[in-house]
């Protein structure tokens, strides 16, 4: 078994899944990630189609959605994990493109019906399609308990009004779903989940341009103009009527771990060239990692890269329980907060650190830290930002759902 698979206290019935797993992530990115397709797609912010779907034909997306689903049917999330933090390593661009693609497609899985998940999940593992998952608002933000996107019910449909926003994957996606406010009156207790096609009467979709980073994975503004929606696709069914705000919360929590692998692997990517650039870089007559300041900048981003993948991989680990219904979901959203937060926030000192050892190389383009730091960036802002996220941690352990 591999030096990782052990260091890192994984249990011995994942390790061979985690290995091969390692090692398709990591042939597939040295095979088929260049430094021009990556410079290319982040300047033209352009989906990488072709990459997405081979990536898809190796069973790199939807790793763990069960094989009759179209997925790789793998028995652990670290898996999961393990390819986020292998792709994005080996680049930060080309690795969130694949990773994103299928963003929000977990709550289908989670809580879709039979028939849903057969019809919308097979495309999207497959690479072939891309998903969203359209919770935020203009006016709303972080806060989605009081949506202005409205539902009302016609007959056998529901007639879709509203704004969403900063949504992952709406220019490319061909289907998604919408959080919409069935029962205003109830606020969250009156919100449900709703499959929709982006071709239908009455949707709009606005491609949003110009992020700092990640700009291959591609976000849009979803303009809902009396919409008019089948009630049979109220994700999960009719007996899911008003259970929108509980199930997206059980499925950030998923979300938020998830992003912690995303930051372990721009935290790695970023070592790696830094340390690279520390042995060959001489000045004063040794190479820079011979100077101690240097060797302690070095020092602490493997700290916090070491501390990091044991949080990531111990999240995940519980997150198999979660997903089985066997962890209470605000002692999950208190473990997830806790990864995101210290992997990002973590993540945001190694980069900076990197810059800083590349020295004026680590501000331009040439060398790419520059290009980590823009893609790391907004993981402390998506799926909650720290500040939420900080909130959720206290919030738990004061109503005792973790305890330290």
């Amino acid at each position: 078994m591999s030096q990782i698979t052990d260091t890192y206290l994984i249990p011995e019935q994942y390790k061979s899944e985690v290995d091969l797993v390692r090692k398709t992530a990591r042939e597939f990115a040295q095979r088929y990630f260049t430094k021009e397709l990556a410079h290319k797609i982040d300047k033209e912010e352009a989906f990488p189609w072709d990459l997405y779907k081979k990536a898809g034909e190796l069973g790199l997306i939807g790793s763990t959605i069960p094989t009759e689903y179209g997925g790789a049917g793998f028995s652990t999330e670290i898996v999961s994990a393990v390819i986020t933090e292998e792709l994005i390593r080996a680049d930060t661009t080309l690795g969130q493109c694949i990773l994103s693609g299928a963003f929000g497609l977990g709550v289908l899985y989670l809580f879709g019906t039979e028939e849903q998940k057969k019809q919308y999940i097979p495309p999207v593992v497959r690479g072939e399609k891309t998903f969203f998952l359209a919770l935020t608002e203009p006016e709303h933000g972080s806060d989605i308990t009081e949506l202005s996107t409205v539902a009302k019910k016609d007959g056998d449909y529901f007639i879709l009004k509203g704004i969403k926003t900063f949504i992952t994957n709406a220019p490319t996606a061909e289907y998604g779903i919408v959080l919409a406010q069935t029962e205003p009156e109830k606020k969250y207790r009156g919100q449900t989940l709703f499959l929709i096609h982006t071709d239908w009467p009455g949707v709009e979709i606005k491609p949003l341009k110009g992020k700092m980073g990640q700009r291959g994975s591609p976000i849009g503004e979803i303009r809902l103009d009396n919409v008019k929606v089948p009630k049979e696709n109220i994700v999960g069914g009719e007996k899911e009527y008003n259970m929108g705000f509980y199930r997206a919360l059980q499925y950030l929590n998923i979300g938020r771990t998830h992003v912690g692998a995303v930051a372990l692997g721009m935290m790695l990517n970023a070592f790696d060239k830094a340390f690279e650039y520390a042995q060959k870089r001489i000045q004063f007559g040794k190479p820079i990692i011979e100077h101690q300041l240097i060797q302690q900048k070095l020092a602490e981003m493997i700290q916090l890269i070491d501390l990091s993948r044991l949080a990531v991989y111990r999240a995940h680990l519980i997150l198999d329980d979660y997903i089985k219904g066997l962890v209470e979901p605000r002692t999950m959203a208190a473990i997830s907060s806790i990864t995101k937060t210290f992997v990002t926030e973590s993540a945001t000192k190694v980069i900076d650190h990197a810059i800083q050892i590349l020295g004026g190389g680590g501000y331009m383009e040439e060398f790419e830290v520059e290009r980590a730091w823009r893609d790391h960036r907004v993981t402390r802002i998506y799926e909650g930002t720290t500040e939420i996220n900080l909130l959720t941690i206290v919030d738990a352990v004061r109503r005792g759902y973790f305890k330290l």
